[in-house]
């Protein structure tokens, strides 16, 4: 499931947005129990560790470690 709106940094300045207006190069903040509401690059992680749930896109029933590297 895709979030409908996304924190987004637009001109220097946090704001919310409609997911279905997010571009190339928007960067975005997603906290725990977010749904992402795009196909992003991590980069940055403020966690000790980041996991996503991937079930509707590889089936996978656990959630997946994923990284900045």
């Amino acid at each position: 499931m895709q979030a409908e709106q996304c924190k987004c940094l637009r001109d220097g300045k946090w704001c919310e947005l409609e997911a279905t207006q997010l571009v190339p190069g928007d960067i975005v903040e997603v906290r725990m129990g977010d749904c992402v509401p795009a196909d992003m690059r991590v980069m940055d992680v403020k966690s000790i560790s980041l996991q996503a749930g991937q079930a509707a896109l590889t089936g996978e029933s656990v959630s997946v470690q994923k990284n900045d590297k």
